[in-house]
């Protein structure tokens, strides 16, 4: 056997006792590796944590555990819910009606550990809500608009006890209803601390309604916002003697202005310290100097000229952003004031002059103290806060707008002086009237002359009555010059028939008459025609800004025009539409902008409907260029730097929808009209022109979409109970002698 034989078996030559031994003095010596002792397990650990920490009641909070070395994870609240999680924890959602402490125990072989977490509940904030109904009393078939206001909901229904039913938003909003019959309308809103419940009732009465109204008589003055006049109507309506005390009612309560018959408040949106978006105090503007303008009272009865033609109403809410996209600023009205005053001044070629040429007048506003009349009336009578031109530009393409339904067929100037285009043959509502087989008669306040009383002008075309109409070809059947004296068309006579000795127009009498003379003969007659359209006193007593022309003559003049028809025996069935044309430049703080137009009305005063509801286009025509080398064509008169020339400017994409004109000041008169009333239903001018379409057409037959989008101005009225059956007895106007002062003084309007 060789030696490496013998060293691979060293135990044959050991002893065999040793042999059998070595294993146990191995085993005590702790040299066998399969006796090793394990570790002794790890702790679990617990994290956790609630995310609110704190809710209100209804509400959730998500609770967040993290555990390590757990074989189980479970969550008890001391509200006596439970959850189990994954062995390394996890998330849970817990709505706790009352504060609760949550407790996470992870569960291993090492043991447990535990952690809590706590949700504090506290109570919700209530759910309200309110719900009006304006007018609470209808003849059947009229309608009333529900406002309903909600606070801290997510979700509002109005139920009528006719199974009626309408969601609004989660703050509420209006609801335009016409029930059948008396119906009660719930309104209930629901938020994370329950529900709460309003009512309102509107009482459906089998009165005439519209019927009542025989005669409609539309005027409208020249060129100035609501603001500019109106914006101060709330504290004269809360304090309308200045002593802080009321006048007393008919029934001999005190009753403030701003309070209707129905008990409820009616404020206007104006730019008194009410509004704490845009008052007195908190509104400027900047002329190109920097030079900064603040609301004020206007110190003169007459100020320089401005203009709010179609690039100056653009540019009046954002100087020089005309994109469908553009931040409305209303920063413009002083620019363009400043603008239109050099320019004139430079040019020569407006009329009046120019004393303040930094742009200041554009804001400028009235109170009581000069327009006491009308101040008086729009808080005894109905009255708009929400009252638009139809059109962003100048008078002339606003009152062919006003008269047409709304179109001009694609111009934004005046067809005659600016494109030099002549009549145009758009269908207007005298045109619908004849059809019908419905009296109309226009009203012309002065001559071309601009003679009040035709006797003081020159025969000839100075005698020619001023209106606005002769800008429609079908009145041509009703006015018409006539230079070369051929034989009158019937229904027109020659013009000496209206003193024109030289019968250089034809006219027809019995639908466009005198003011001074026809109108009180009409009126004392009882032979006021269905429709009466006035014409402004251009030029003379039309309240237009500029010449030197007090506006405390135009208030005079319509406190004439206005007192002779409450006195007459017309008064019993008629109603009186007052109105303004357009803008004219003032500051006015409710962009006439769908989307916007309650973007600085103070919250108090919502919800009211966003001015979408009537900027619709009317026709299909849309505000163009004409083709180059061309001043305009029968529908394109944009210049090339106007709104609406290029893509992507909100008259090129919307057209005439993009942005109406400005409100305007105005009040209802009728017997019928319901007392120390504010109507927010937007509407504009055309809205009249659909009362007379209803009242004496019918059938929804209306001129364009504009006056069919209109609202019915139902609003305004109780043809029930006739709250002004006997007239009310408004102040004098003041007159310069009334205040021994000179009043028009341009260069010192203020502040």
């Amino acid at each position: 056997m060789n030696a490496r034989a013998r060293l691979s078996h060293p135990s044959s030559s050991l002893p065999l006792a040793i042999v059998l031994m070595l294993p146990v003095l191995l085993a005590l010596a702790g040299c066998t590796a399969s006796q090793t002792s394990d570790p002794p397990p790890q702790a679990p650990t617990v994290s956790a944590n609630a995310s609110p920490g704190s809710i209100t009641a209804g509400n959730s909070s998500k609770l967040t555990v993290t555990a390590t070395n757990a074989t189980q994870v479970t969550v008890a609240g001391s509200d006596g819910t439970s959850y189990t999680l994954s062995a390394t924890g996890g998330t849970q959602s817990v709505s706790p009606t009352a504060t609760t402490t949550y407790t996470a125990t992870a569960t291993g072989k090492g043991g447990s550990a535990s952690a809590s977490a706590t949700v504090t509940v506290t109570a919700g904030t209530a759910t309200e809500v309110t719900i009006t109904a304006n007018p609470t009393s209808i003849p059947s078939g009229n309608s009333s608009t529900l406002t309903v206001k909600a606070e801290n909901a997510t979700q509002v229904t109005v139920s009528g006890s006719d199974d009626t039913s309408y969601t609004l938003s989660a703050t509420g909003g209006t609801q335009s209803v016409s029930p059948a019959a008396t119906t009660i309308y719930t309104a209930k809103a629901t938020g994370a601390s329950g529900s709460a419940t309003a009512t309102a009732t509107v009482t459906v009465t089998t009165g005439a309604g519209t019927s009542s109204v025989n005669h409609v008589i539309f005027m409208m003055q020249e060129n100035h916002t609501f603001d500019n006049y109106f914006g101060m109507l709330n504290p004269y309506r809360k304090n309308p003697l200045g002593t802080g005390t009321c006048p007393n009612n008919a029934a001999g309560v005190p009753q403030c202005w701003n309070i209707g018959d129905d008990g409820n408040t009616y404020n206007v949106d104006g730019i008194d310290p009410s509004n704490t978006k845009a008052n007195i105090n908190n509104v400027s503007n900047q002329n190109d100097e920097g030079v900064s303008f603040p609301l004020f009272k206007l110190a003169s009865t007459c100020i320089d000229d401005a203009t709010s033609g179609w690039l100056e109403s653009y540019g009046d809410e954002n100087r020089y952003d005309f994109m469908e996209t553009r931040p409305i600023k209303l920063d413009g009205f002083v620019h363009d004031a400043e603008g239109y005053a050099n320019s004139c001044t430079l040019s020569g070629h407006c009329s009046g002059l120019f004393t303040d040429l930094a742009g200041q007048r554009a804001m400028g506003y009235y109170d009581q103290e000069y327009l006491n009349y009308y101040y008086y009336m729009a808080s005894q009578f109905g009255v708009s806060d929400r009252w638009f031109s139809p059109l962003s530009g100048k008078s002339t393409p606003n009152r062919l707008a006003t008269i047409t339904g709304g179109t001009t067929q694609g111009l934004v100037f005046d067809p005659g002086s600016d494109d030099h285009i002549g009549q145009r043959p758009i269908n207007s509502i005298f045109e619908a009237l004849d059809n019908a087989g419905v009296s109309w008669k226009v009203y012309y306040s002065v001559t071309a002359g601009q003679c009040t009383d035709p006797e003081d002008c020159p025969t000839g075309a100075a005698q020619y009555p001023a209106t606005t109409l002769t800008y429609i070809t079908y009145f041509q059947k009703y006015l018409k010059l006539n230079p070369k004296h051929l034989a009158c068309v019937a229904p027109t006579v020659p013009s000496s028939i209206v003193g024109d000795s030289s019968d250089s127009f034809c006219i027809d009498p019995t639908h466009v008459a005198l003011l001074s003379t026809q109108y009180p003969a009409d009126l004392a007659n009882g032979t006021l025609p269905s429709f009466a359209y006035i014409e402004a006193g251009y030029g003379q007593n039309d309240e237009h800004p500029g010449s030197f022309q007090p506006v405390l003559v135009g208030q005079l003049q319509m406190s004439k025009i206005i007192n002779a028809f409450m006195d007459s025996t017309s008064w019993k069935d008629s109603v009186f539409f007052f109105a303004y044309d357009e803008g004219g430049g003032p500051y006015d703080h409710v962009p006439p902008v769908p989307g916007q137009s309650n973007d600085k009305t103070d919250p108090s005063m919502l919800p009211i409907p966003d001015i979408s509801t009537i900027a619709v286009n009317a026709d299909d025509f849309e505000p163009c260029l004409p083709p180059t080398g061309m001043l305009a064509t029968a529908h394109c008169d944009l210049k090339e730097d106007m709104p609406g020339a290029l893509l992507g400017q909100a008259p090129y994409e919307k057209g005439f929808a993009a942005q109406l004109g400005f409100r305007v000041p105005n009040f209802v008169i009728s017997p019928f009209a319901r007392r120390h009333y504010v109507s927010h239903i937007p509407m504009d001018h055309t809205a009249v022109l659909k009362f007379v379409e209803d009242r004496f057409i019918g059938n929804k037959v209306y001129l364009t979409k504009r006056d069919a989008a209109q609202p019915d101005l139902l609003d305004f009225f109780d043809f029930n109970s006739a709250p002004w059956a006997t007239p009310p007895t408004p102040p004098l106007p003041v007159t310069d002698a009334s205040l021994n002062k000179d009043t028009c003084n341009p260069d010192a309007m203020g502040p």
